[in-house]
């Protein structure tokens, strides 16, 4: 039997953390979250004069009534916050927009694996136009990150940086791109390499520029394309670019030996105008996580990103957490308050956990804190302006992991937290689904004309193998 959320009375403090675009110690540019206790700890907005909700989008026009307005569209809730994605989709379909539309995703394995964005990918771009594979790691950052068209088939002399934790202090610059993890390496010889099936003819890197950096080759298909210096004056993201042919290459990254290197990824590129949906997740990640990052950093990647949507799709670890609501619900703020100082015109979208279950008592049960991470998400979305999409209910809630499990073949593994990649692609073809049915009722609800097909074909699993962890 499903259990309901506890009815939760709204925390005074979610009306004034939300912050404005200049305030206090939060703003773009601040000091950075150095420790554990520094990134539960509230920002409360000292420009705040009245008492009243003031969302992370800013003071922006109120969009016109809909039908969407009080609705949802499958699993998707508060469609019409959305209106600034559908604005650039509309582009698109008009034939006025030259640029893609940028999808931007964080999470944990369940977006790590590409198994479900991946579909969803897949199934946007066929309504909207392939505008690319977007932005992926080089080389192999850790041993489970999988993505679609992208094999990551190892680094020799290279090593995987990223920030952690030392008895409860952060350790490390926060600067390792919008991926979370950057790999680097300042040994002669050193290689980490990938080999692309999807299909690009412009290839982005984005490195690190510092004082102390080296030159590293970048070669395509075992020559060398380019030499790129990371030196500079000071520490900064870079990019470099090249053009390649709409082929499957090898890319391969070899450092010169005289400095260091740290590179955060490459975006693929094509020519054409469509939709890109970059997938930013990390195995056993939190949303706090991306407190630990640096903002200036943070900001600079997913403005050069040009991001019209950015996702945060997190919950799965937070459910086994002992994390006070009231503290996990102001990490959540703090992360949407970056991400609305760095890109203000996007639309938000949090992407609510699938089911989980654990063994208790013979049975399978689903974990009793998941509930109140989806209420605390869906309070949060509300108050920041942002549209929800609760996986849980599209899954059939309460219950509909373990039975997925126990199908033949099964939509979810037997340690009832990841799905299988028919699971993970039912549910990418779900939000997807769900995501151009509320588009194209919000252009009906603005005097657009319906444009065909209404629904992407559905999409099917990847060949990739299935990654463990969360």
């Amino acid at each position: 039997m499903r259990r309901s959320p506890d009815p939760v009375k709204t925390p005074a403090w979610l009306a004034f953390v939300p912050i404005l675009m200049a305030c206090g110690d939060a703003a773009y540019g601040g000091p950075r979250a150095s420790s554990a206790q520094n990134v539960a700890a509230p920002r409360v907005a000292r420009t705040l004069a009245v008492p009243e909700v003031a969302t992370l989008r800013g003071a922006e026009a109120t969009p016109p009534p809909s039908a969407l307005a009080s609705g949802t569209v499958g699993a998707l809730e508060r469609p019409l916050a959305l209106h600034h994605f559908f604005e650039a989709l509309t582009a698109l379909d008009e034939g006025r927009g030259h640029d893609d539309v940028h999808i931007v995703q964080f999470g944990d394995s369940h977006t790590a694996a590409d198994y479900e964005t991946g579909p969803l990918r897949r199934a946007l771009q066929a309504r909207f136009g392939d505008g690319g594979r977007g932005f992926v790691s080089l080389g192999k950052p850790w041993r489970y990150y999988v993505q679609e068209g992208v094999h990551m088939d190892g680094m020799s002399g290279w090593t995987s940086e990223r920030g952690k934790y030392d008895k409860g202090t952060f350790v490390g610059d926060g600067m390792y791109g919008l991926v979370g993890v950057s790999i680097a390496s300042s040994q002669h010889g050193a290689r980490a390499w990938t080999d692309l099936s999807a299909r690009a003819t412009r290839i982005e890197v984005a490195y690190l520029e510092q004082p102390s950096g080296g030159s590293v080759d970048l070669l395509v298909d075992g020559v060398r394309a380019r030499r790129i210096t990371t030196k500079g004056p000071a520490v900064a993201a870079s990019y470099v670019s090249i053009d390649v042919t709409d082929v499957p290459h090898h890319i391969e990254l070899q450092p010169a030996g005289d400095g260091t290197v740290r590179v955060f990824g490459m975006a693929l590129d094509r020519p054409q105008a469509g939709v890109t949906l970059d997938a930013f997740g990390v195995n056993g990640a939190r949303i706090v996580n991306m407190l630990t990052w640096d903002e200036g950093h943070f900001a600079e990647q997913l403005r050069h990103r040009a991001a019209n949507l950015v996702v945060l799709a997190f919950g799965t670890n937070e459910s086994s957490d002992e994390t006070p609501m009231d503290v996990y619900e102001r990490q959540m703020v703090d992360v949407l308050g970056r991400v609305a100082r760095a890109v203000p015109a996007a639309s938000c979208l949090l992407l609510g956990p699938p089911d989980r279950a654990t063994h208790v008592a013979g049975t399978w049960t689903t974990v009793a804190h998941l509930y109140d991470i989806i209420a605390s998400q869906r309070r949060v979305a509300e108050a920041a302006g942002c549209a929800y999409y609760s996986q849980f209910d599209a899954m059939g809630g309460a219950g509909s992991i373990s039975a997925w499990a126990l199908e033949s073949p099964p939509r979810a593994m037997l340690d009832r937290t990841h799905l299988s990649r028919d699971g993970y692609a039912q549910l990418g073809d779900t939000v997807a689904r769900d995501l151009v049915t509320a588009y194209e009722a919000w252009r009906a609800d603005t005097g657009r004309p319906a444009v065909l097909p209404v629904l992407p074909p559905r999409q099917v699993a990847s060949p990739e193998p299935i990654a463990q962890g969360r």
